[in-house]
């Protein structure tokens, strides 16, 4: 059994711990020593049964595994490279509901929900987040993206650095999504979004720019 911490304690890295523990119920793989968190009171209110056991900013690696509890894409991004500049060694979690056909090897840090589906053709990259979703075939998710659940990715999508997919958005077939960007709850995209810009609706129109 193999030792793993949670990056996180918020509502994401609580479920990070549910999927762990779905792992374990089928074969018994982590060890769960806690969650690193900036905040030592996350966890108030929730009666969990592990415990925040360090800062993030301030934490040393240990000899054990690190998952990302964490779907802010930006917020992601810096952890993970900073943990990682440190010498953590992070772990992906796949919920043994996951299905998985894509022929390409899958990035590192992934997280998956219940029920996703990761199609034929798929590239996946580094710190990727994929909620209860279907992901089409011959997909690209770049490094630190977030998929939110029940989202329609249909084939040949592009889903640039760090953005993110908000739950119920649908993305049209070969559309690219830019990097930064935040496409919002129930978004219909029919058209290519630009980096670093927010759009919401159905057709989706630009509501903000990020910068």
């Amino acid at each position: 059994m193999k030792d793993i911490i949670i990056v996180g304690a918020g509502g994401c890295g609580r479920e990070v711990v549910n999927w762990i523990e779905d792992i374990n119920e089928i074969e018994v793989t982590w060890n769960i020593l806690g969650f690193i968190d900036d905040n030592a009171n996350a966890l108030e209110g929730f009666p969990s049964k592990y415990k925040v056991i360090d800062s993030i900013s301030n934490h040393v690696p240990v000899n054990a595994y690190y998952a990302i509890g964490i779907a802010n894409p930006p917020v992601k991004k810096k952890i993970a490279e900073m943990l990682e500049s440190k010498g953590a060694e992070f772990a992906s979690i796949i919920h043994p509901s996951t299905r998985i056909y894509t022929e390409f090897p899958l990035g590192r840090g992934l997280i998956t929900y219940p029920n996703a589906k990761i199609s034929t053709g798929c590239k996946i990259g580094n710190f990727v987040n994929i909620q209860s979703t279907i992901i089409g075939h011959d997909v690209l998710i770049e490094d630190y993206v977030t998929v939110s659940s029940s989202c329609g990715v249909t084939g040949g999508t592009k889903l640039r650095e760090a953005c993110f997919l908000a739950d119920h958005a649908a993305i049209s077939v070969g559309i690219e999504i830019g990097k930064n960007a935040y496409v919002g709850i129930g978004s219909v995209v029919i058209r290519d979004v630009k980096d670093d810009t927010r759009v919401f609706g159905n057709p989706a129109r630009v509501f903000a720019d990020k910068k």
